[in-house]
């Protein structure tokens, strides 16, 4: 065999391995890939439940202070003082 076709062969062998182990490797990130995903909805779906649960009691919460009193609430005294100090 002469030194060129032994070069040619080389990058022949190289190129064929390098397409194997690239394949190999997608195959493996495509796995990982979907496993992740699955993880990532799972927590979105605690985080939209969490976000409705607390949807719901903001509108409970401010439905009883529409249909308690039409009056103005009355304020703490310690805020009274806060609102009322002078800068110095």
């Amino acid at each position: 065999m002469d030194a060129g076709l032994a070069v040619v062969f080389a990058a022949v062998v190289a190129a064929l391995g390098g397409i194997v182990v690239a394949i190999i490797q997608m195959r493996n990130l495509a796995e990982e890939n979907r496993t992740d995903h699955a993880m990532v909805q799972k927590r979105l779906d605690t985080v939209i439940d969490m976000v409705g649960k607390t949807s719901a009691k903001l509108t409970s919460h401010l439905d009883w202070h529409v249909n308690t009193s039409t009056k103005e609430p009355r304020k703490d005294q310690k805020v009274k003082q806060v609102a009322t100090r002078k800068k110095k």
